[in-house]
């Protein structure tokens, strides 16, 4: 089904050039899959998959020390052919929201709260 790849293709190059275009470094990716790159920790990185997951309905996994360095998180997303072009541009406002609440410290005040 060739349109299902299509539409595959269609939805990681919105989702990717969205989020670069809103700042987020993405490295080299060449596959559907895509990683964000942040500064944080692992608590952090625990409350940011929380907060995507329960408030904004985005599934993600994450990777953290000691797989990659200490201090850097990466979340990475897996569009699919299913998605609509409004859930990618969800998905990057909830991207953006979430950078802001990284930057401030909200979650390392929420991971806190949770130890």
């Amino acid at each position: 089904m060739p349109e299902l790849k299509e539409t595959l293709w269609k939805n990681t190059n919105a989702l990717q050039s969205g989020l670069r275009a809103a700042g987020f470094d993405l490295g080299s990716t060449q596959t559907c899959i895509t990683p964000v790159y942040l500064q944080g920790d692992i608590p952090e990185a625990m409350a940011m998959v929380n907060d995507l997951r329960e408030n904004h309905g985005i599934f993600c996994s994450i990777v953290v020390y000691p797989v990659i360095p200490k201090g850097l998180i990466i979340l990475r997303l897996i569009p699919t052919a299913t998605h609509t072009l409004e859930d990618i541009q969800e998905t990057i406002t909830a991207f953006s929201a979430l950078r802001v609440l990284l930057e401030n410290g909200t979650y390392k005040k929420i991971a806190a709260t949770m130890m």
